[in-house]
């Protein structure tokens, strides 16, 4: 490969590119990062196009397992997340240090199974609304596009989960301010900053809640009452910027998770009519009550969930940057250093799934599953984990088995639906299914 200057910029003996490359959560990083990995292998090292220290590139479980979790102290959030903050201000997707330290502990109980319980019969009935809706459109003969139906469901219950009885007030005459969320395609900074306005409609609820206290076991009321050792509370600035934060993180991968799993049911007869099955023998007051967690009887609906993940895992890329140097085997990394993860392909790693391409839910029930842990890892891992990993599975189970009790469906479309790689790995145009009443 020709050589250029930029080359003497990285570190000694590290592969990688001799041309400087712009990493950024779009398209074409996700293309290059494939064909890297191909050419250059699980540790490798890109230029900077903006001319700063070269990027590392990682995709060896073991150096992951290095920067999250074993010395995860000597990493902070790394690249890409300007807009998010424009976004989200604050909130623990992007906050540090102490304070991210006190922020995560003061959430933490919210998102413990039996205080997720509160919101069981609330996703059952959402579920239920939306599929007498899909049942009208079936009788009409009108194909359905799952993605933007389910987008608008997890908007709702993840907002019904934050507001609670508040709810009912903030779309009133019909109208959601946050449907934005939904109509909206673009994550620009124009939506960025419309996005941000909304937080005065939040600061009225918490306002409204401040001086009428409740004891709601809502989110908003679980954060409210949340206390530190000290006996101190959120701010209300920080508040606000939590209730932003789990709104769209708590809506837009769960919505992009469930619209790859209907693609990948509607195009494999066999792992559907299982699924199928398996939500035809589940008592449906237990479905409504418990998402059958305690009892596994959705347990092969779960591998189709974790196969969807493992495929299309909704935070395909992860960014750190050391804060002092490390080492990566023989190599050192600088202070400074830009460490980028993609789940993405770590998913697909060759030398750690079999058929990596493939949509097998049954490697999970074998246990034919990788041989380091950390080549899975669909909610991150270490201390910044994904809070709502629970919620976000407890609300996948629950849709998918209550409609595959009611419906079978069929793909409508001669190829794969094309990947949109921002935040989220989403469909760009939509998936469309013909639904079939059974």
């Amino acid at each position: 490969m020709a050589s250029s200057v930029s080359d003497l910029r990285l570190p000694t003996r590290v592969p990688g590119p001799s041309d400087a490359f712009p990493i950024a959560p779009d398209d074409e990083t996700r293309d290059m990062l494939g064909r890297w990995h191909t050419a250059y292998g699980d540790l490798y090292c890109v230029p900077d196009a903006r001319g700063g220290q070269p990027h590392w590139i990682v995709h060896d479980p073991r150096l992951v397992q290095q920067v999250l979790v074993r010395n995860s102290a000597n990493y902070v959030k790394g690249m890409g997340l300007d807009r998010v903050r424009i976004l989200l201000g604050n909130g623990i997707m992007v906050s540090e240090g102490d304070f991210w330290t006190r922020q995560r502990r003061l959430m933490q109980p919210a998102f413990r199974p039996r205080a997720l319980a509160d919101f069981g019969a609330m996703i059952f009935d959402e579920n239920a609304a939306l599929a007498d809706r899909w049942q009208t459109l079936s009788e009409r003969g009108e194909s359905v596009d799952v993605a933007a139906h389910i987008s608008e469901l997890t908007l709702v219950i993840v907002l019904r989960s934050i507001f609670g009885r508040d709810y009912e007030a903030l779309v009133t005459a019909g109208s959601n301010p946050f449907a934005l969320l939904t109509d909206e395609p673009e994550r620009n900074l124009r939506f960025a900053a419309r996005f941000h306005r909304l937080t005065r409609v939040v600061d009225d609820i918490v306002e409204r809640r401040l001086a009428d206290p409740s004891g709601d076991f809502d989110f908003l009321g679980h954060m409210l009452a949340a206390r530190t050792k000290a006996g101190e509370t959120m701010s209300r600035r920080a508040l606000v910027d939590e209730v932003m934060t789990l709104i769209v993180a708590g809506h837009e991968t769960t919505a992009s998770a469930l619209a790859w799993a209907w693609y990948l049911l509607a195009t494999h007869e066999n792992v559907c009519a299982r699924a199928q099955a398996e939500a035809d023998a589940v008592d449906e007051a237990e479905l409504r009550d418990s998402g059958t967690h305690a009892s596994g009887g959705l347990d092969f609906i779960g591998h189709v969930i974790s196969e969807t993940l493992r495929l299309y895992p909704p935070g395909w890329l992860l960014s750190r940057r050391s804060v002092a140097a490390d080492r990566f085997g023989a190599h050192e990394v600088p202070a400074g250093a830009q460490v980028f993860i993609s789940p993405y392909v770590l998913h697909r790693h060759g030398d750690y799934w079999h058929d990596p391409q493939g949509f097998d839910p049954g490697r999970f029930e074998r246990g034919d599953q990788p041989g380091h842990r950390f080549a899975y890892m669909p909610f991150a891992a270490g201390p910044r984990h994904c809070v709502g990993e629970h919620m976000a599975l407890t609300e996948m189970r629950v849709h998918l088995a209550h409609m595959l009790r009611r419906f079978t469906p069929r793909y409508h479309g001669n190829a794969p639906p094309t990947m949109e790689s921002h935040i989220n790995l989403r469909p760009r145009d939509g998936i469309y299914l013909q639904l079939t009443p059974r």
